[in-house]
């Protein structure tokens, strides 16, 4: 798999967005819970939606969060860590368990430390994960990226841009917040099954910034010092993109590494308009606000819901970012 063809790019681009802007303009069904264990009145239910981190990313999620309200006819509080660390996630759960809501949707910073919190938390109401799963928890549904396939399609495009550039041997970095979170864990999983067999290519050891922006873009600028034989580098999580962007932009170097990252914070987004990302694997996560909401209320009205809702995922690069990035202001509104 490498860099798809611009007509396919357009056909994509445009089927995958209308999707999202479709079902963000479903209704549902207004249906009066009952007792012992059903839920509260429709439209009375009061939800809690826990992020792993405060990055822009997040802003197009509540977006899909906000839309849900006014679809389904609900309330929905947004919890945000500012350093992501699970001490905050905890301590909104605990805050949460107490405070009469009807549902949760979280995107867990670390799933094995928080599975026992997770069982209490169920126990009490419906919980949901988004962007991350948690799949040793109670959970009722994961709502978001099948992350392997993601990682998969990272590095396929980045083999194929590698193949492009005539570059047949040299070391790979990738940066990320947290290797312990799933979503972390599954696309490595899925470049390490694409780049991983290419022979002459390295990947080094994981760069971790714990979700700081300034360590983030620290890392880069180490890797561009201590390899001079770099020639890719990924970013996992969002705000990687930009945080690499910026440092290779600044650097000296002659040489600079190609770059494929995830997501579309603007400024990564402007990276590829301008050449200096290669491609970016886009996730939806307007729906993962839109849809998690969506997978809480049917639950509480008894509705079955699928274990797994699929949001889908697309690579952007300088042939579609245009289209994408109009799409995605439309759907931003």
């Amino acid at each position: 798999m490498g860099f798809l063809a611009s007509s396919t790019n357009s056909r994509r681009v445009a089927g995958a967005l209308a999707l999202a802007l479709a079902a963000a303009t479903l209704g549902c069904k207004k249906t009066d819970g009952g007792a012992a264990g059903a839920a509260a009145p429709a439209g009375s239910y009061r939800f809690a939606l826990v992020t792993n981190n405060s990055s822009d990313f997040w802003n197009i999620g509540e977006k899909g969060l906000r839309k849900a309200e006014k679809d389904f006819g609900v309330k929905v509080e947004m919890f945000r860590p500012l350093k992501g660390e699970v001490a905050d996630q905890q301590r909104f759960l605990e805050d949460i368990m107490v405070q009469g809501f009807d549902g949760v949707v979280i995107s867990p910073i670390n799933p094995d430390a928080m599975t026992g919190l997770f069982e209490r938390v169920a126990a009490k109401m419906p919980l949901v994960t988004t962007d991350s799963d948690a799949p040793k928890s109670p959970r009722k549904v994961y709502v978001g990226t099948n992350n392997v396939e993601a990682g998969k399609l990272a590095g396929a495009t980045a083999v194929a841009a590698l193949k492009a550039a005539h570059i047949t041997k040299g070391k790979v970095a990738l940066f990320v917040g947290r290797i312990d979170m799933q979503n972390a864990i599954e696309r490595k999983q899925g470049i390490d099954e694409t780049l991983g067999k290419v022979p002459g290519i390295e990947i080094l050891p994981v760069f971790l910034d714990h979700a700081d922006r300034a360590l983030a873009k620290k890392n880069v600028e180490d890797a561009l010092a201590r390899y001079p034989d770099l020639v890719l580098a990924m970013g996992i999580w969002s705000y990687n993109g930009p945080c690499m962007a910026d440092a290779v932009r600044a650097s000296s170097r002659k040489d600079k590494p190609i770059l494929v990252v995830f997501d579309e914070e603007e400024e990564t987004l402007k990276a590829v308009r301008d050449g200096l990302v290669t491609a970016t694997v886009v996730q939806r996560p307007f729906q993962f606000g839109y849809q998690s909401i969506k997978a809480l209320k049917e639950i509480r009205d008894g509705k079955t819901v699928p274990p797994f809702v699929d949001t889908g995922i697309l690579v952007v690069n300088k042939e579609n970012v245009d289209q994408f990035w109009n799409e995605l202001r439309e759907l931003k509104k």
